[in-house]
């Protein structure tokens, strides 16, 4: 074997190298391969998704075909109403239910609300709910659940709601249900009239010889038993009775399924239902029978409805479920045929810019397409990155907005209005006041949509606000999310999705609402396209049954209609965001759930009957607190009665940092008597416990006329109170006003009731509270549940002020001067001149009492016999 040998001085020449052990030089030799490997894998997984994510055809289902062919047809035989028509009621329903529980009592309430139709709920018990005030009935209509209640109530009750129904010409609206109990297949009592029980209904229509049908369609023939089973109750189609819904029976003969009883017989209009509202021809007859028996003030808007579908997120979405340009192309022919059907009809398109070209390259070209293809689209802008704004402050939200601004500009997205969504609905509802400022600094916008106001669900409740001048509408969704991209993988199948179109929630949306606003995702007009779908057969469906005109206008345009039908919404509503699993998700990280103090006791009222020194008193027990005094005010925060409600809910809640009081009050009188005032504290703290005290109203009006005396206000310079209640003047008209309505128990507490429920109510009696008020906060304490306490120890009787006061520290600390005044005795011609006036409240109020199983005053005993 030959050993080379190197040449001594070749080797001294050669440059110093370190040395490299041999396991580390084999391992950098895998390096370039692993790099090499990276990059291939990279190529192929990123630069070719498609090759990992075959495209499919899309899926083509069959559409919706009206069953008749005189669909196209038009019907004008419906009823008309004049403006005095309704004078001599309330616009209020009265809906009595058999258990608040029952599911046909939600269905019912679901279409009151999705409506916008103001109700009151009430159960069959002993006695009915007060029906009238002094002046004029309570409700337009009522609504009995169960017809067969109504037939056997006791004597004394039905001849009460028949008088009530003949006098102030209200009808009745009720069901039978399909499986009688107390009669079939015979005459009803009282009514004459023939029925038959556990029926099938065939070729079902709608008269059109009936004045109840505006926007159901007559003559449209469903061909086919709706549901399965006999649960339908049919009449006689008789000349006695008008056929409001017409069927054939399983013999073939014509029956009535849905009646309308001219009051030939005990002068009381009734609309009676063969079926529940389970079945959605009924819901139409049902929406239609509302507005005829509350003489148009419910469910009677125009036939035009308003559709605006925005397709948000356009160049958002992870790949292999973005657009391509097939779908680009699809969504222009969607576009065109959504215009034959609906006027004026554009697609709104939401942008993103960050995202444009974040997809495979099949969705690349399809990005490159919607640009190229833009001018076809109205477009709204999101935000750069999809942020979420609720996380950030107002300058890095202008930053972000500028940036996607200027993405819209280089690309020529024609952003036509003042109108823009926020990823998510983060900072709209529940608000954050900087997306709101960023908005109008750098898009000048005048309207956004949200679906989360008040609540997601149910969403027949979404309402509308305008806050910080941005009007905020309720957006509606269509049963499609971004992940709803194929049919076959739809959640509940195929089934699900036509049950939606076909008479299922996105029909009623559209037909209850004459505005709705739509939200879908760019993923549903990829792959099966199931939006174009989807909105061409609701449309089709809609066609065929409803009168409706199908419209479109720009979303400013929209607004303006929307708070002209709508204008009580304009103010909002807060709620508590922390209540709400969804609101909780989107609320900026300076909001800690975990810490948040809002009251459980409200003192509401009426003014002056005492309510100071309760709150007062009360105050003493160790686990009672309140709010914060508001620097250069009264003690009172009077959030839900006034302007201070406009500086929202986290100004409230700053003010009650209170540790860990067991209860936390907020007394402010004015809330009794305040229109809004009980659905505002229900909205915010539901489960707030309410303290009313009721002093006899005489003394409470010649209290309060006698405390603007004290104050020298100009308004009753010169003027007796005598001079007041005779009086004919403004200035008269308006200080009689503030003296007597707070008084007006019975029509104050009727509206507290209709939020929060006589067991959340403590009810004190005015004399009680002056005479033994130390009796009457022990027992208010005992009500809340608080540890034993003695105030007897601590409320002292006062000579030289002539009232109680607390004792603190050894002292007797009283109110201020302008509490507990000493004014002359009340004259009697003046006492029996109020007792007058108020004598029919007093009477609806005792009525109420019972009613609710309330303690009567003894003030209110007496003053019945006296009056």
């Amino acid at each position: 074997m030959q050993i080379c040998r190197c040449d001594v001085n070749i080797v001294h020449h050669l440059p110093m190298v370190p040395y490299i052990p041999t396991r580390l030089l084999k391992g950098l030799k895998v390096i370039p391969v692993l790099i090499l490997l990276y990059l291939i894998l990279y190529y192929l997984l990123v630069r070719f998704p498609d090759l990992e994510r075959p495209r499919y055809r899309p899926q083509r289902i069959v559409n919706y075909v009206c069953p008749s062919s005189d669909h196209g047809q038009e019907y004008e035989h419906y009823e008309t109403f004049s403006q005095n028509e309704s004078a001599l009621t309330e616009s209020r329903i009265l809906v009595l239910l058999e258990n608040v529980l029952s599911r046909h009592g939600r269905l019912i309430t679901h279409m009151l609300n999705a409506s916008k139709c103001p109700y009151k709920i009430d159960t069959f018990s002993k006695n009915l709910p007060l029906l009238t005030t002094s002046t004029h009935g309570r409700y337009s209509t009522i609504i009995i659940e169960n017809f067969n209640r109504y037939l056997n109530l006791p004597k004394w009750n039905r001849q009460l709601l028949d008088k009530y129904s003949q006098d102030y010409k209200v009808p009745i609206v009720s069901f039978l249900p399909g499986r009688a109990q107390f009669f079939s297949n015979s005459k009803v009592r009282g009514m004459n009239l023939t029925i038959w029980h556990n029926q099938k209904a065939l070729n079902i229509r709608f008269s059109p010889s009936s004045i109840i049908p505006y926007i159901a369609r007559p003559n449209v023939i469903l061909p086919f038993p709706v549901s399965d089973g006999r649960e339908w109750t049919l009449f006689e189609d008789s000349i006695n009775f008008e056929s409001v819904v017409v069927v054939e029976d399983i013999e073939g003969k014509r029956r009535a399924a849905v009646i309308r009883d001219k009051g030939s017989v005990d002068g009381v209009e009734k609309i009676i239902f063969g079926h529940n509202l389970t079945e959605w021809i009924i819901g139409m007859g049902f929406i239609d029978a509302l507005r005829w028996s509350t003489k148009c003030r419910c469910g009677c808007h125009s036939l035009d409805r308003f559709i605006q579908i925005d397709i948000d997120d356009i160049f958002v979405g992870a790949r292999g479920t973005r657009m391509t340009s097939d779908d680009v192309e699809a969504l222009i022919q969607s576009q065109d045929k959504l215009r034959n059907r609906i006027s004026n009809f554009s697609y709104l398109l939401g942008y993103s810019g960050a995202f444009f070209l974040h997809g495979d390259d099949l969705e690349d070209e399809g990005d490159r397409m919607i640009i190229e293809k833009a001018a076809n689209f109205m477009w709204f802008p999101h935000m750069w990155k999809h942020n979420h704004p609720q996380d950030h402050n107002e300058s890095f939200l202008e930053s972000t907005m500028i940036m996607n601004k200027q993405f819209g500009e280089m690309n020529n997205l024609r952003v036509p209005f003042e109108y823009a969504i926020s990823p998510q609905h983060g900072g709209v509802y529940p608000v954050h006041t900087a997306l709101f400022n960023a908005w109008k600094k750098v898009w000048g916008v005048k309207v956004t949509s949200t679906e989360e106001y008040p609540h997601f669900r149910p969403w027949g409740k979404r309402k509308g606000f305008i806050h910080r001048g941005i009007e905020v509408l309720p957006r509606q969704t269509c049963g499609l999310y971004t992940h709803t991209q194929l049919f076959h993988l739809y959640p509940g199948g195929i089934k699900k999705l036509t049950s939606l179109i076909e008479g299922g929630d996105l029909f009623w949306t559209i037909a209850l609402n004459p505005i709705s606003i739509f939200m879908t995702h760019q993923q549903n007009y990829a792959h099966d396209r199931l939006a174009p779908y989807t909105f061409e057969n609701v449309i089709s469906f809609l066609e065929c049954w409803t009168r409706f005109r199908l419209r479109w206008e720009d979303p400013i345009s929209v607004a303006d209609r929307y708070f002209h039908l709508f204008p009580t919404e304009k103010n909002p509503i807060w709620g508590n965001p922390c209540m709400d699993e969804r609101h909780r998700s989107i609320l900026p990280p300076t909001l800690n759930c975990s810490n948040l103090t809002l009251p459980n006791l409200l003192v509401v009222g009426p003014q002056k009957t005492g309510t100071t020194a309760l709150s007062s008193f009360l105050q003493l027990h160790p686990d009672v607190s309140t709010n914060r005094i508001l620097e250069n005010t009264f003690e009172e925060i009077q959030f839900f009665s006034g302007e201070n409600y406009e500086k929202g809910f986290d100004w409230y809640r700053q003010l009650f940092n209170n540790g860990s009081s067991k209860i936390v009050m907020d007394k402010s009188a004015t809330y009794w008597d305040s229109t809004e005032g009980p659905m505002r504290a229900f909205a915010l703290i539901p489960f707030a416990k309410i303290v009313v005290i009721l002093h006899d109203p005489i003394l409470r009006a010649y209290s309060w006329y006698n405390h603007l005396v004290a104050r020298n206000e100009s308004i009753v310079r010169g003027l007796s109170m005598e001079d007041v209640l005779n009086g004919d003047t403004p200035a008269a008209k308006k200080i009689r006003s503030r003296c007597i309505s707070g008084g007006r128990y019975a029509h104050h507490l009727d509206r507290w009731l209709q939020w929060f429920p006589p067991s959340q109510f403590h009810l004190i009696d005015g004399s009680e509270l002056k005479e033994n008020p130390s009796e009457v906060v022990t027992n208010l304490a005992r009500w809340l549940q608080l540890s034993p306490f003695d105030f007897q120890s601590l409320i002292k009787f006062n000579p030289k002020k002539g009232f109680y006061c607390k004792i603190v520290s050894g002292h007797s600390s009283c109110l201020g001067a302008s509490k507990g005044r000493s004014y002359p005795p009340i004259s009697p011609i003046l006492s029996s001149r109020l007792c007058s006036i108020f004598h029919n409240d007093n009477i609806a109020l005792h009525k109420m009492l019972l009613n609710h199983n309330f303690p009567v005053p003894t003030w209110l005993s007496s003053s019945l016999n006296q009056c």
